[in-house]
């Protein structure tokens, strides 16, 4: 008999704090909508798993693994067996890339002090809050809200967000992934208890100077209203290369602030909505099991020459007024790419994959954030029915792309602290971890 529990901790941090996802300083002056650790625990009687999810940019390994001993001490949850990830909003407070004063302009450490325990408090509560459920997995579809960001020009480069109705723009050279996976668990889809959503698309719409869980927070708000309050976990899956801004989009329609967001909320809100009235065999005889596998990604070379050099030239080019934006200055990014990957260490960098499953249903953890492309290929050859990517799981690694993309030049691969074959390592490991859950399903 399955049984499942869910909860929420506040994690919003104090007015004042520095707000990460954008390359100058932005000072929180407003709380918008409050950031949440939505935690889902699900116990099959023999095995637990935990997925928590956070409405941050994204979480270190230190402090991962400091929320993961705190469960596994209070629920007796295997380590391997839980999740913990973010949703990537870009305006929530600082905490990654924290010894780069470039990217970070400043942690608030109290507060970063206190988010493992809290992250951990999600979980406790959501495994004392456990009940008999049953599970159903339907997945919608929306080609509306998300686009591929990365376009080849008439000049036969490839920009990163080139701006609306650029005349120069020829084609996006990537996909869109317009699934929207959907786990409810409850009697049935009129009685719900929670519910587990993933789709891809970066969560960056919403600019300015408010704190806000962006539209993973509206969606929230809409399930609330039509469903109830009910437990709400949101994932993001691979969309290193995906964003919101539909470059064939009226010129002159002026967007209000945070627009974008709620509009974004309520339709993949409503798709959520509208899959579960479409959910009809919910099932109780599922059972739940995780596993973990460390890889070794390659890192970008560097010596202490072009780190040097890398210094002077992030250093003129932060923050400078009147100047473009710094991700299309390739030398900026290129510079920044080295940073990270001293940052990283040197020559590969050790992090980690993990895998939980509920029946046929597999979730996968990515420390990245990954191309569509990639995300797209491991749910084709995975062995499960279905198969949901979560980025920024267990860590976080900035980008990770496509080997073409090193060669077309852009934004996220310029950046990137690791080299063109960390990306498809990445790939195989993932598909590998997949098959060893999916075999260890059959084992009694």
């Amino acid at each position: 008999m399955l049984k499942a529990g869910f909860s929420k901790i506040d994690i919003t941090p104090n007015l004042g704090c520095c707000l990460q996802g954008h390359f100058d300083v932005r000072i929180a002056k407003k709380i918008h909508d409050l950031l949440f650790a939505k935690a889902a625990v699900f116990d099959d009687g023999k095995n637990k798993i935990c997925i928590v999810s956070c409405d941050l940019i994204g979480i270190g390994k230190d402090e991962v693994k400091l929320a993961r001993e705190i469960i596994v001490k209070e629920t007796g949850i295997p380590n391997k067996n839980i999740i913990i990830c973010a949703t990537h909003t870009h305006t929530g407070p600082t905490l990654i890339w924290k010894k780069d004063t470039t990217i970070t302009h400043g942690v608030d450490e109290k507060w970063l002090e206190a988010l493992p325990s809290n992250i951990a408090s999600a979980a406790i509560q959501a495994n004392c809050s456990v009940k008999k459920t049953r599970v159903a997995c339907l997945s919608g579809e929306e080609h509306g809200v998300s686009f591929n960001r990365r376009f080849l020009m008439k000049n036969g480069k490839v920009v990163t967000n080139p701006g609306i109705c650029n005349s120069d723009i020829v084609k996006p050279v990537g996909p869109i992934d317009p699934e929207v996976g959907v786990l409810a668990f409850g009697r049935d889809y009129n009685d719900i208890d929670g519910l587990i959503a993933n789709f891809a698309l970066h969560t960056d719409t919403v600019d300015g100077y408010d704190v806000s869980a962006d539209f993973p927070g509206v969606m929230n708000k809409l399930i609330t209203n039509i469903i109830g309050d009910i437990g709400f976990v949101y994932t993001s899956g691979a969309m290193g290369d995906i964003n919101h801004a539909n470059v064939k989009r009226n010129p002159d329609k002026k967007y209000e602030y945070f627009e974008h967001a709620s509009r974004i909320g309520r339709v993949l809100g409503s798709e959520v909505i509208k899959t579960v009235a479409r959910m009809e065999k919910f099932r109780d005889d599922v059972t739940v099991s995780g596993e973990r596998i460390q890889v070794k990604l390659p890192l970008k070379d560097y010596d202490e020459s072009s780190i040097r050099k890398a210094r002077e030239i992030v250093s003129s080019k932060t923050n400078c007024a009147g100047q473009d934006w710094p991700g299309h200055m390739e030398e900026f990014l290129s510079s920044m790419g080295l940073l990270r990957a001293q940052g990283l260490g040197k020559g590969e960098y050790a992090t980690e994959i993990t895998g939980i499953r509920i029946g046929d249903i597999a979730f996968v953890t990515v420390p990245c954030e990954y191309f569509v492309e990639f995300g797209l290929e491991i749910k084709k050859k995975s062995p499960f029915a279905k198969t949901f990517i979560i980025e920024l799981g267990g860590d976080y690694l900035g980008y990770i792309s496509r080997r073409e993309s090193f060669e077309q030049g852009g934004y996220e691969s310029t950046g990137a602290a690791f080299k063109p074959e960390a990306g498809y390592i990445l790939r195989e490991k993932t598909i590998e971890l997949l098959n060893t859950l999916h075999k260890k399903k059959g084992e009694k």
